[in-house]
């Protein structure tokens, strides 16, 4: 609050310095002569209302004040366009929100157009033209100088202003070629008005004042429907790409980015909601994922909370609204807030919450923007869940639902590299293979050797340890992985399995019968066993331990018994 305090008393005192000294020196030097009060009090109000009314192209404020204060000019003096002038400044501040306090924006502007009203005068003198003067050309000409420099060197004051506070401004832009274009657009516009006060009176106002007013409201529903279909368009390349994403995460970050850029949020939060409280669970302030100690919020508390109570969307325009309702956490900075709830089949799953450092910031037209993108997200979020889903059955054996060798492989490189950061102290494999599976197969047909597996699988997943992992490494050898398990340990357990599965019963019905029937099978099964870090600390290097000691000391001695690695 200091250094905004400090930085507007700097613009005040140069306004000082400048505006009140520049309208006594001009009127002491410069004064008007035979003003019409009525006709003066006209102009201030057209000025007026050009700047609080502006056109708009692409969403960006056209200010055409100069029709107005340019017949002013040309009427009565510099005195009397700088009046008219100034309080046309007055609108701009209450119509454009800024991030700059109001004071600070009003000195700068006033600061700003009165240098710019004294330099085009001073060029319109030094090009021959005069207060009153009637000769058509040397006046178009006077007037084309006056409006060109006042806009030149308005551009030049913006970009030093630019470069002042390290804001990147670009040499040459569409807007300001607009800017250029619109001194051919005024220029006619600001001549008529004025030689039709001259030679027709009061009536120039409404033969030129009305018209123009309804020409510029019919240009704003023009450009607003131009926009609204520019943010259609604009919203539906946005749920084109959340429907690509693959995963919850990337569509959440994707859509609190884009919609934030969209709606060009200083502040996007994205709640999500469970069994009647929401809590936070993406924050992006400033083009910044940032992470933020937020509390739950229940229904009816807060902003959000009041949003998921009522099922309503919430507009608020300034700080002073909200600051009562809000809870917790409220940037200093924050005004406008924009908040919506996101509904998915009659239910709301989460709330999202927008928010500007600028005042008056949000449309009521967007709520229907930002509904269409809240409907796309839904439909992604559910889309990537059911793609989760799709990989994690990919990582699973169709047959026996245990995990395939290649998620465990990666959960074997996982937890060794939790073992290398101290995070567990051991860990084992335990590899097994089925003894004589092709005779079973031969046996009694490879689909009754398919339920043996799924059987075993099964009998495996039940012995499972809390914290390990089991899966089908190909064929009929399976694989636990038993993080925080050491060695004498993980050959214990395996010894027990092992004997579990010699005295199980497998209920199967062959398939190289005409009479099939249920038959009871008995299998056994060779088991090698490797741990970290004494055998090894490579993942690979202890996964191949444990099949060495499975093929060299189960198997080659004789199967049905338990091998552990040996150096």
């Amino acid at each position: 609050m200091k250094v905004v305090y400090k930085s507007t008393m700097r613009y005040f005192i140069l306004w000082l310095l400048t505006v009140p000294t520049g309208l006594i020196y001009v009127f002491l030097n410069y004064p008007p002569v035979q003003v019409n009060w009525m006709y003066m009090v006209v102009f201030i109000v057209f000025g007026f209302l050009t700047t609080y009314y502006p056109m708009l192209r692409n969403g960006i404020p056209i200010f055409l004040v100069l029709w107005v204060t340019v017949p002013a000019f040309l009427m009565y003096g510099l005195f009397i366009e700088i009046i008219v002038m100034q309080i046309s400044i007055l609108a701009i501040l209450m119509s454009s929100p800024s991030k700059l306090p109001l004071l600070q924006r009003f000195f700068i502007n006033s600061t700003l157009f009165i240098f710019l009203s004294i330099i085009a005068a001073v060029v319109f003198d030094r090009v021959g033209g005069e207060i009153g003067s009637i000769e058509f050309w040397p006046v178009i000409i006077a007037v084309f100088c006056y409006q060109f420099i006042h806009t030149v060197f308005n551009d030049i004051v913006l970009r030093i202003y630019a470069v002042y506070k390290k804001v990147n401004s670009p040499f040459f832009s569409k807007d300001l070629l607009v800017d250029y274009a619109m001194i051919l657009v005024v220029l006619p516009l600001s001549l008529t008005f004025y030689y039709l006060l001259k030679f027709v009176g009061a009536g120039s106002f409404l033969l030129i004042g009305i018209p123009f007013f309804f020409i510029s409201i019919i240009i704003r529903l023009y450009n607003n429907s131009e926009r609204i279909n520019i943010d259609l368009r604009q919203a539906g390349d946005i749920g084109n790409g959340l429907s690509e994403l693959l995963t919850e995460k990337a569509v959440i970050d994707q859509f609190v980015m884009k919609v934030s850029t969209m709606f060009n949020a200083d502040y996007t939060y994205l709640f999500d909601h469970q069994d009647g409280w929401l809590e936070l669970i993406r924050s992006y302030e400033h083009e910044k994922f940032i992470d933020i100690d937020f509390a739950l919020l229940s229904a009816g508390q807060g902003i959000a909370g009041s949003v998921l109570e009522q099922n309503k969307p919430i507009i608020y325009s300034e700080r002073k609204e909200w600051e009562l309702v809000s809870k917790d956490y409220s940037p200093n900075g924050m005004q406008s807030i924009l908040c919506v709830p996101i509904s998915r089949n009659q239910k709301i799953e989460s709330v999202l919450f927008l928010a500007s450092d600028k005042k008056s910031f949000f449309d009521g037209y967007q709520l229907k923007i930002l509904d269409l993108l809240c409907s796309y997200f839904t439909v992604s979020v559910e889309k990537a869940r059911y793609m989760q889903e799709a990989v994690a059955k990919n990582e699973r054996c169709a047959l026996t639902g245990l995990y395939n060798y290649r998620y465990l492989e990666e959960r074997l490189t996982y937890e060794m590299d939790r073992l290398k950061n101290n995070e567990i102290n051991n860990l084992s494999v335990v590899m097994l293979d089925i003894d004589y599976f092709k005779q079973v197969n031969d046996t009694y047909g490879h689909q009754s050797g398919n339920d043996i597996l799924y059987l075993f699988a099964k009998k495996l997943e039940v012995a499972l340890p809390t914290g390990g992992t089991v899966g089908r490494y190909g064929g009929e050898e399976f694989v636990y992985i038993l993080p925080g398990i050491a060695k004498a340990e993980a050959v214990e357990f395996a010894e027990k399995l092992r004997a579990e599965i010699g005295s199980h019963d497998f209920t199967i019905i062959p398939d190289l019968v005409e009479d099939k029937y249920p038959l009871v099978v008995h299998i056994t099964s060779s088991i090698g066993v490797s741990s970290s870090p004494l055998d090894t600390d490579e993942a690979m290097t202890l996964l191949r331990n444990a099949d060495r000691a499975l093929y060299l000391g189960a198997k080659q001695a004789g199967r049905n018994r338990v091998a552990e690695y040996v150096k």
